[in-house]
């Protein structure tokens, strides 16, 4: 198998105009393949380290030549003449010269990036797609061996609150999820044909149907019910039989509301008590077709996070995000205090392809579904979409069909079909 050559790794811009990591690796043979890694936007204190220069005159703090200069001044040039096939060695060697939980030394940006080099590098040397070589590799690192007959359901952020926009609406994103039971090429057409509804509904309101960090419009509302409607409304629109056709997914992320024990929300004069809140839930969940709910507690209530996986419809997905941000240890406790039903997956939260895959496994031991997920801050790498393939994740979340670093991943998954159905 080919060697590594050459590694070099240099700045860019994210989609929210500050730098990102990307890198290019050169073979001895000639093959040569770039990647890079988003951002986290939104810090957790348990989520893993992304290394920044934090000089206040350059990029208002967050430059990335600290972790540059690792890359090609330290890391790189211990693997010149390595042969690829030691991928897995590379990436144990660099958990394990980083030394802690977090990546505080090198940041998960760094290793990531590696990772992501050299799974492009092997799966090209051996003439493999790449989610092909990734499933390979799932099997190399766990043992679990999956067949990839299908392409994950996408999940489409159309409405965007929260954190995510300047709306006043408190959940951070209206999802739109069409039935597994449709091809993906289907799903990206409903998906297409829903926005762009949507948004004619949005102008005809009086509404400027403008777009939030995922792409999702933001338009002014005056409650979270109202986003609900418009979907409702979307769909009539477009003769959808609602719980049938397409499903709602809403990522609450209650910890941008969640103040002294309370829930603070635009659609009720008071704040909530957990007990009101829960409430809330069920009558969203009765009235509208919601297949998922995502952070609907604070990160740090897990005693909540139990009562409303015991109390919520097992029909639903109750999905951890912030609760865990790809720390493997919260993930554990999820487990033991059976908390939610899903997770959410991102590589950049964890640092390595090792640890994200041994991280989807032990998901999947235990019952919890895997939902593959890009990042706010995201850069035009499609590596998540050949990853979702390969480990066969029942959904992704990309977010909405519009904005280049939303679409090139849904473009990809759309390339996969194809090739898997042999079109092309």
């Amino acid at each position: 198998m080919a060697k590594i050559k050459k590694i070099i790794a240099y700045e860019i811009l994210d989609s929210n105009g500050f730098p990102a990591l990307f890198g290019k690796l050169i073979c001895d043979n000639g093959i040569e393949v770039k990647a890079s890694v988003s951002n986290i936007t939104f810090p957790l204190s348990f989520s893993s380290y992304h290394l920044k220069d934090n000089d206040q005159k350059r990029f208002l703090g967050k430059g990335l030549l600290k972790a540059v200069n690792y890359i090609n001044n330290l890391i790189a040039p211990k693997i010149y003449g390595v042969e690829l096939k030691k991928h897995e060695a590379i990436e144990r060697w660099l958990i394990k010269a980083d030394g802690t939980k977090n990546k505080q030394i090198l940041g998960a940006n760094t290793t990531l990036l590696i990772s992501y080099l050299l799974a492009k590098a092997a799966a090209k040397s051996l003439s493999l797609p790449l989610y092909v070589y990734l499933n390979y590799f799932y099997t190399q690192i766990t043992s679990e061996k999956i067949d990839i007959k299908k392409i994950p359901t996408p999940v489409f952020n159309l409405i965007s609150g929260g954190r995510h926009s300047e709306n006043a609406i408190d959940f951070q994103e209206f999802e739109i999820i069409p039935s597994s039971r449709f091809s993906f090429s289907q799903s990206i057409q409903m998906g297409v044909e829903f926005f762009h509804t949507l948004k004619k509904i949005i102008i005809s309101k009086g509404a400027i149907p403008s777009l939030g960090m995922e792409g999702g419009f933001t338009p002014l509302l005056s409650s979270n019910i109202d986003a609900l409607e418009l979907l409702k409304e979307t769909a009539s629109q477009k003769n959808i039989t609602l719980g049938l056709d397409i499903f709602f997914g809403i990522d609450i992320s209650a910890s941008y509301f969640y103040k002294n024990n309370h829930f603070i929300i635009k659609d009720k004069q008071k704040s909530q008590t957990k007990e009101e809140f829960f409430n809330f839930l069920k009558i969203i969940t009765k009235n509208y077709p919601i297949l998922l709910l995502e952070d609907p507690s604070s990160f740090d209530d897990f005693d909540y996070w139990k009562y409303l996986y015991s109390n919520l419809s097992q029909e639903i997905y109750l999905v951890a995000d912030e609760l865990i941000a790809g720390n493997k240890e919260r993930l554990i406790q999820v487990i033991n205090k059976k908390a939610a039903s899903a997770v959410v997956v991102k590589p950049s939260e964890i640092g390595t392809l090792v640890e994200t895959m041994e991280f989807i496994a032990l998901a999947k031991k235990n019952n919890l579904t895997p939902i593959i997920s890009h990042l706010s801050s995201e850069t035009n790498e499609t590596i998540t979409a050949d990853l979702a393939v390969a480990v066969q994740a029942e959904l992704v979340k990309f977010g909405a069909p519009s904005r280049g670093e939303r679409v090139v991943k849904y473009n990809r998954l759309w390339e996969i079909e194809r090739e898997i159905n042999k079109e092309i």
